[in-house]
């Protein structure tokens, strides 16, 4: 016991002193431990330094008194929200905001953390650059855009492998415990975000399985600004946020004039991510302009051949329901619908805490759920999106 007291003893300590020597992974990492050590409650004025995206004109949707969907199911839907601490909840038909209210004290323009809800953003970003043949095609091999991997066996994972989360890399991390040994530790409180996601080694041939791995999110993003040869931040701003009129918004760097995490948290308002189902909604076209091709939009849509559950950095139908029906107990962590959806043409953006964004083409129907706080019960994914399309059927 004694030996091992030691060792675990000279561990502690040799990270300590690797930290130290960083002041911005110690100020960051004391910092998050102080607040609660959890990714969804962290507020959004932890995260430093941001960038921030550019922003034209404000375009935003408009709103109606005179709702399509009937008033008590908003209510419903609303009151299940509201006593799951929700941060808001947003529901928009036919390109009109027929509900929008905020709890917790949030107001319209205040920025929340979207956590992976991000990803669905990058994919269609992707699919921009390979329309205007910055990157020639999603067969192409990580490698040839990636030079670190040029000739390393695992360039040769291929750009859709990555966007449907099937390279067959290791995970960074086996769980989200905030030790300063830990590599996804390291990672998101470090100051070289990228180095990270290009040390993961291949445990899985390319295209043999599904794995929901941020890092694969990281390198696409990473492939994207080698090919583009603009950083994230940059393309994103040009090519979505300033075209669809999307209110100011940051991104999470690892150190001044850095990388961004692009996996994760584009810190903004819910009501552009409202925009964003609604943009998908409309194959791409937002105010008479064809922001992502009409036709990526479908290949977005399309089930991974690893996944019926995962297209292109989007989930499909019930993919995101991990378990239907038994209710898990208590266990708010758990990931859990009491029934399958109601619609087969569902597909949502989704982010840690049950964050969403529900699209029903068939229903003209976008919905979005905030949130900064995890819920007091076990929150059924399902719940609020089947009250709203019911209550559409019996109309």
């Amino acid at each position: 016991m004694k030996k091992l007291a030691i060792a675990v003893g000279v561990l502690l300590l040799a990270a300590a002193v690797a930290a130290a020597a960083n002041w911005r992974f110690m100020e960051r990492y004391v910092s998050y431990l102080w607040l609660g050590a959890d990714p969804l409650t962290t507020p959004v004025e932890w995260f430093d330094p941001v960038v921030a995206l550019d922003t034209g004109e404000l375009i935003e949707l408009p709103t109606t008194d005179r709702p399509t969907i009937p008033p008590q199911a908003l209510e419903q839907a609303a009151a299940y929200a509201q006593t799951q601490k929700s941060l808001g909840l947003l529901v928009a038909r036919r390109g009109i905001i027929e509900f929008e209210r905020y709890w917790e004290g949030f107001k319209r323009d205040d920025w929340f953390n979207p956590q992976s809800m991000s990803k669905t953003v990058l994919g269609m970003a992707v699919g921009v650059a390979v329309d205007e043949g910055l990157i020639k095609s999603v067969d192409d091999p990580v490698g040839r855009y990636i030079s670190e991997w040029e000739n390393d066996p695992r360039g040769a994972i291929t750009i859709e492998h990555l966007l449907q989360m099937s390279g067959g890399l290791a995970q960074i991390s086996t769980d989200y415990a905030p030790v300063p040994w830990s590599k996804g530790v390291l990672q998101h409180f470090g100051t070289n975000f990228d180095y990270w996601a290009l040390k993961l080694p291949q445990v899985d041939p390319p295209g043999s399985r599904w794995d929901y791995n941020n890092n694969e999110s990281n390198l696409l993003g990473l492939a994207l600004e080698r090919a583009t040869g603009m950083k994230y931040q940059d393309f994103l701003s040009l090519r979505l946020w300033q075209p669809m009129g999307l209110g100011p918004a940051a991104m999470y760097q690892d150190q001044p004039g850095g990388h961004v995490m692009k996996s994760c948290c584009i810190l903004s308002r819910p009501i552009d991510w409202l925009s964003l189902g609604q943009l998908m909604l409309n194959r791409g076209r937002w105010n008479g302009q064809q922001i992502v091709p009409e036709p990526w939009i479908d290949r977005m849509l399309t089930p991974a051949s690893t996944s019926e559950g995962y297209g292109y950095q989007i989930w499909l139908g019930n993919g995101s329901l991990w378990h239907i029906g038994n209710h898990p107990g208590p266990d708010v962590y758990t990931w859990w619908g009491s029934e399958p959806y109601a619609a087969d043409d569902i597909y949502a953006f989704v982010g840690h805490g049950y964050q969403n964004v529900w699209v029903i083409p068939s229903l003209e129907l976008v919905i979005v759920r905030a949130a900064r706080q995890w819920p007091p019960q076990t929150w059924d994914v399902s719940r609020i999106p089947n009250l709203l399309i019911r209550a559409l059927a019996d109309t």
